[in-house]
């Protein structure tokens, strides 16, 4: 039977006494799976992802990782689940502007106190990993081209902890539409080929279909399928 990487269990979100953003959301997420969850501006997306990224707080029900329940009063454990467990994709790539691409992606293994040759080593292998070899790893974000490279970047940062899922929001909402079938080519690919487990949040339904095993709509706060 496959693990369970990530499930949610009637998981709600309130704000303000009275606006509902999520509404017992259950969902599954197994080993090596790739889902996108779909739905419109509203529907509660961003509110999901933030709650599964350790960034915000449920009202009620609960998240568990790796079988484990998130403790979002234990600020150390939600640190720790962050830098470990949970690889982040964001819309805005989020590169920090003064660091070379490979310092980028070894970023985050400076809190894990690696050595330096062991971070270099492993951020120059998972920039070959995503098909920037050959711009060397020097280069600084505002070097690279507009989206495609800067994106392949950030996933790559995500991947430097080997995390047990990588969270993507909106991964290609800054791109055009020949850019963003490259990332999402490359993060299939990689789904595929390393068994990371990926949940894609989109807005593009099509985009969801055609590139996910599965697909979770939310609308209003809910799961609908």
């Amino acid at each position: 039977m496959k693990e369970t990487i990530l499930e949610t269990v009637r998981l709600s979100r309130t704000y303000g006494g009275s606006v509902q953003a999520l509404k017992d959301v259950s969902i599954q997420i197994g080993k090596g799976d790739c889902t996108a969850i779909v739905g419109k501006s509203g529907s509660g997306k961003s509110t999901l992802m933030n709650i599964l990224g350790c960034l915000d707080t449920p009202t009620s029900g609960k998240v568990c990782i790796r079988g484990v329940p998130v403790d979002y009063t234990d600020t150390a454990r939600l640190i720790s689940l962050r830098r470990n467990e949970i690889g982040f994709v964001f819309q805005q790539f989020n590169l920090i502007a003064h660091l070379s691409a490979r310092e980028n992606v070894e970023y985050p293994l400076l809190f894990s106190y690696r050595p330096e040759k062991e971070r270099q080593e492993r951020a120059s292998a998972l920039l070959a990993r995503v098909g920037l070899e050959h711009r060397g790893g020097d280069h600084y974000p505002g070097e690279l081209s507009g989206g495609g490279e800067q994106q392949r970047v950030a996933i790559a940062r995500a991947l430097i902890n080997a995390p047990a899922v990588v969270l993507a929001d909106e991964p290609t909402g800054n791109l055009d539409s020949r850019t963003s079938d490259d990332i999402l080519d490359l993060i299939r690919e990689i789904n595929r080929e390393e068994k990371t487990t990926f949940l894609i949040v989109t807005h593009d339904a099509d985009l969801g279909g055609e590139r996910a095993d599965r697909m979770i709509t939310l609308h209003d706060g809910e799961v609908v399928n």
